[in-house]
């Protein structure tokens, strides 16, 4: 019987292998050059040392994500920008250092290794206190300016690898020496052919095998001239041998001969590289999500390249994280698994055992080439194409952010980023209109319903309440418009003189304490015109704050806190309608629905037809439930409608005084009560009871016609406050 293989398994595996060997291969290469760049000048003695932790650390840093990933094909991979930034505070730390270059070497390598420990850290914590969404907030600008930095690192770098010096007065003088030119040039060839043949492919393997075709027709030409591999090493052309003379990795002697006070000058520099990594990563998953079409656990991927990271600080290694041109093409070859990752670590570990015959063959112009392209691929993405995508202004902070990495340093460059576009960002969210909507009291009224007397009263004289409503944050960017606002109100020429203002935070999220001096500013103002303001749906918070800066809230005094603005209102409503020749209670019911519906002899014969009723604070006018069988005048006083809510607690809806109409509704509609109605002051109450009403119909229609006309007039009035309310709740 035939042994039968489970269908599948050897077709999983082979396309992660071929994707572990592709970017097995691409690390080799990048791992040359990335050592190279590390290694360079004063540290050449340790290009073989640097080969082997960058190709160590890197396979460690793929095994360890490839097993720990909740993307199960991420393949992680040594990356070059946090390299750049490392290599200038490297050579500044060894730069002034005395000894042999093997202490150089060695502090070289520990900064290294601190950095990916550093990093490691900071992935780790960050991704197990979840706050991995918080780093996205950094501006994008600054985002561009430090990855547009890092390209000119790159490609400032790649000149010290191949005359010893970054670019500047000195190198541009060096120019002028016979033998400049000759190195420099082909490094510049190779980086333009690596640029135009990944435009026309876009294969993985098409770094590598450029570097083959180069390196192939570059001894073919050394052959053709008659020059000897070992003139060619003389004159800079092929790297300096060292006395291991192939690939070394790190032993426990080394820690002794680090100088750690060079390290300590360094540690700025490794946070913002730590820093810089994480945004990088963040970016990789953000990028990796919408190539797979599915959410990624940011912080988890933060958990498992942080261990990653450690684990390859500890042999000294760079840091690095998932790459995403990589791991895309290993989702679209069909690797799903985690095989990808475990064959790109083998084939590293399979490289490190190979490299030693190959680092010190390897063509300077390649490897310095190499990191010219990675340079301008940096410049060309952050700073040649964000001018598209970014508004000019926005596009100047990456401009400024990478003039000041290229003049000064790299946290200079990071201050001045965060510095300009905080002061950006204070700029624009100042210009955002801090008033959401200011209108008077004739268009917005309370809901008290009043007699039409009042109402016409308060349509004229309205006007001398204001209400502004705030929104956003509150700080001192944004006060100085809200006292500005303020200030053209009360002094407008235009418009009656300024009694009460309603100030409404419901819309604010905050106020700082610098933004209280405009208040402090207002309560000036309001005192020196006798006006009162209102502060409405003040936050606990900004209660605070606002006590804190001395801004004292006192009922009836010139600063009071309200509930709402409808509330406010009230107030403010009942304060000017005291100010009447005449009140409605002295009026009289009569004058009352004269006003409402217009004069008719037989008024007084209606209001005769009623049931007079006095009643006091507490009493109960309407029970909810209750069936309705009458409607009731308010001739005097103020009642409310409440109605009480599942858990106990009383909502009033409305407030009534004289002239109001209550419980027309149900009676018209035949329904119960659905609220109640609870008198607030003493009240003089006139019922109409069903009944009567239908006596009158019977016996004396001209007074049911006039009892409908009053009670519909009075619908009609309700409808159209409460289409008012719901304009202004669209605002």
């Amino acid at each position: 019987m035939a042994t039968e293989t489970v269908p599948g398994v050897g077709r999983a595996w082979l396309p992660a292998a071929m994707i572990g060997v592709i970017a097995g291969v691409d690390n080799i290469a990048a791992a040359l050059a990335i050592a190279s760049l590390l290694f360079a000048g004063p540290l050449s003695s340790g290009l073989g040392l640097g080969v082997g932790v960058v190709l160590l650390g890197g396979a460690v840093l793929a095994l360890v994500v490839a097993l720990r990933s909740t993307q199960p094909n991420s393949i992680a991979l040594v990356q070059e920008t946090s390299v750049a930034v490392l290599a200038a505070a490297i050579v500044t730390a060894t730069a002034d250092l005395a000894g042999p270059p093997e202490a150089k070497v060695a502090t070289a390598l520990a900064i290294l290794g601190v950095s990916s420990l550093v990093t490691g850290a900071l992935f780790w914590l960050t991704g197990r206190l979840g706050l991995g969404g918080l780093a996205r907030f950094l501006p994008y600008p600054v985002v561009a300016g430090f990855l547009a930095g890092s390209g000119w690192l790159l490609v400032d770098g790649s000149m010290v690898m191949l005359t010893g010096q970054g670019i500047g007065v000195a190198f541009i003088e060096d120019l002028a020496a016979p033998n400049a030119v000759p190195l420099i040039l082909p490094a510049i060839l190779f980086a333009i052919l690596l640029f135009v043949a990944l435009r026309r492919f876009t294969h993985p393997a098409t770094v590598p095998l450029v570097m083959l075709l180069s390196g192939t027709i570059f001894f073919l030409v050394l052959a053709g001239a008659g020059i000897s591999v070992e003139e060619a090493r003389a004159t800079g052309y092929l790297p300096q041998l060292t006395a291991a003379g192939g690939v070394e990795l790190p032993t426990p002697e080394l820690l002794s001969s680090v100088n750690w006070p060079a390290v300590a000058y360094a540690l700025p520099t490794i946070m913002s590289v730590a820093a810089l990594s994480m945004i990088g990563l963040l970016l990789n998953v953000s990028g990796l999500e919408l190539a797979i079409g599915r959410d990624i656990d940011v912080n988890a991927e933060l958990r498992s390249s942080g261990a990653g990271n450690f684990l390859s600080g500890l042999i000294g290694g760079p840091s690095g994280y998932v790459g995403l041109g990589m791991t895309i093409l290993a989702q679209k070859t069909g690797a799903r698994g985690r095989g990808a990752g475990i064959a790109t670590a083998v084939a590293m570990i399979v490289g490190l055992a190979a490299a030693g015959s190959l680092i010190f063959q390897v063509p300077v112009f390649l490897t310095a080439g190499f990191v010219l392209f990675l340079g301008i691929e940096l410049l060309n993405e952050w700073l040649v194409a964000t001018r598209r995508e970014l508004p000019a202004m926005e596009w100047l902070i990456v401009v400024l952010i990478l003039l000041a990495i290229a003049l000064v340093g790299f946290i200079e460059g990071l201050a001045v980023g965060l510095i300009v576009s905080v002061a950006l960002f204070v700029f624009n969210y100042s210009r955002l209109p801090v008033v959401r909507l200011n209108t008077s009291g004739i268009e917005h009224r309370s809901s008290v319903d009043r007699s039409p007397a009042a109402s016409r009263f308060l349509s004229k004289h309205g006007d001398c309440i204001e209400i502004i409503q705030l929104q956003g944050y509150l700080f001192f960017g944004s006060a100085d418009r809200m006292v500005k606002q303020v200030r053209q109100r009360l002094f407008s020429p235009d418009k009656a003189a300024l009694r009460f203002l309603v100030l409404d935070f419901r819309h604010v999220s905050g106020t700082d304490s610098a933004a209280t001096s405009g208040f402090i500013k207002i309560r000036r103002m309001v005192e020196d015109n006798s006006v009162q303001v209102f502060f409405t749906h003040v936050s606990p918070e900004v209660e605070t704050t606002l006590r804190l800066a001395g801004i004292d809230f006192v009922p009836g005094g010139t600063m009071a806190l309200e509930a709402d603005i409808d509330h406010a209102l009230e107030h403010a409503e009942e304060d000017l309608l005291s100010e009447q020749p005449e009140s409605d209670a002295q009026a009289g019911l009569v004058s009352q629905l004269v006003a409402a519906v217009g004069p008719h002899p037989r008024m007084a014969d209606l209001v005769a037809a009623m049931d007079e009723i006095t009643m006091q604070p507490g009493d109960v006018v309407i029970r909810a439930g209750e069936e309705a069988d009458d409607v009731f005048f308010v001739a005097r006083g103020r009642v409310r409608v409440q109605i009480t809510l599942p858990s106990g607690r009383e909502l009033r809806l409305r407030t009534m005084t004289s002239g109001a109409v209550v419980g027309e509704i149900a009676l018209y509609l035949k329904r119960k009560r659905t609220a109640d109605v609870i008198v607030e002051a003493p009240s003089d109450i006139f019922r109409l009871s069903a009944a009567e009403l239908s006596r009158l119909e019977r016996e004396d229609p001209e007074l049911a016609v006039m009892a409908h006309r009053l009670l519909a007039s009075n619908l009609a009035e309700k409808l159209s406050i409460a289409n008012q309310m719901i304009q202004r709740t669209e605002h």
